[in-house]
């Protein structure tokens, strides 16, 4: 009796496990929370913030993977899948960014300069941004099988779209508000996943070797 693995399944599966510790949904949460409150005061906070995580960020979680995770669910460094490099996201949130560009272009040339860019901030701003926020999660939902990223990218589309439905805010002041009333959200849920994780898996001794794969 033949038994045939499909090893893509099997990468799948283990990365969505890798996904079950709730470290991913703290630092997306804590990192939307002061992204958002940056956008809200001071915009020009944003950008080296920005810079940090991109530098520090997964060097941190990796430490804290060490001390808290690998001892109880064990390590797989799985290799690098080239249909999930993210360059989807990329082209995605690229083509999204010439859209808005777009939209403000016609949006001035056909109500004025300042009715046409008061419209823009206005109608157009937080519901794009919204799509654009929500394909990070969507990508996750799709590739590793999480619902709740599906959830996530949910949440994203429907505030875009409730800002100005229900006159909320505009412009920056809207894109900080949805980046920090989801990530609070998710800074809530992926807090609750990692103590759930914690006390479902007592540490055990596992040795973590740098170079295997699965």
């Amino acid at each position: 009796m033949s038994i045939k693995l499909d090893l893509k399944e099997i990468e799948r599966r283990a990365n969505y496990a890798a996904y079950q510790d709730g470290l991913t949904e703290i630092f997306m949460g804590l990192f939307l929370v002061i992204f958002g409150g940056s956008l809200s005061t001071n915009i020009a906070f944003g950008i080296p913030f920005i810079a940090l995580v991109i530098l520090f960020v997964p060097r941190l979680i990796e430490r804290i993977k060490k001390r808290y995770i690998y001892p109880r669910a064990g390590y797989v460094k799985l290799p690098p899948d080239p249909n999930t490099s993210g360059k989807g996201i990329a082209l995605a949130a690229l083509i999204m960014v010439v859209a808005l560009l777009g939209a403000m272009g016609i949006s001035m040339a056909v109500l004025g300069q300042k009715p046409g860019l008061s419209f823009f901030l206005t109608y157009i701003v937080p519901p794009v941004t919204g799509f654009m926020l929500a394909i990070g999660p969507y990508w996750l939902g799709q590739t590793y099988g999480l619902m709740r990223g599906y959830f996530w990218a949910v949440l994203f589309v429907l505030g875009g779209i409730a800002m100005p439905v229900f006159d909320i805010a505009s412009g920056y002041e809207a894109v900080g508000l949805l980046c920090t009333v989801v990530g609070l959200i998710i800074l809530v849920t992926g807090s609750f996943m990692f103590v759930q994780f914690i006390r479902k898996h007592p540490p055990t001794q596992v040795e973590i070797e740098e170079g295997s794969n699965a």
